[in-house]
């Protein structure tokens, strides 16, 4: 195959070719924190408005109280950018599936010509 000489050199997955426990740990720590973020962003996004309001103002009163994440996402919810951002992540952009050239006609195959030959050419060529 032509591919073969691509990735010989590369190394199989074999259990011998794993990453470290720190990476796994590092990974999983990762993982968690977005899990934690998009946990917050989902109680923030159930409460009532009244029940924002007073976080809000807690935020101001008593800062020391609240993380910058908690502020962050806290004010993010409010925004209009969270609604489109959380149906994008949700439901899915829809789909964009546009025929502009071939009328809905099965395309069978793609003719090239040459419009503007070379001048020792006597006739354009075709594939």
């Amino acid at each position: 195959m032509k591919n073969e000489k691509k990735y010989e050199n590369l190394k199989k997955f074999t259990s011998e070719y794993q990453p470290s426990p720190e990476a796994k740990s590092r990974g999983w720590e990762r993982r968690r924190e977005a899990q934690r973020i998009m946990d917050m962003v989902g109680r923030l996004s159930q409460i009532t408005l009244k029940e924002m309001q007073d976080l809000l103002e807690d935020i101001k009163t008593h800062p020391e109280r609240h993380s910058v994440l908690e502020n962050k996402m806290a004010r993010y919810v409010l925004k209009e950018k969270f609604t489109t951002d959380y149906l994008d992540r949700h439901i899915s952009k829809a789909p964009q599936e546009i025929d502009v050239t071939s009328a809905g006609d099965k395309i069978e195959g793609i003719r090239v010509e040459i419009v503007n030959p070379r001048d020792n050419d006597t006739e354009p060529k075709t594939n």
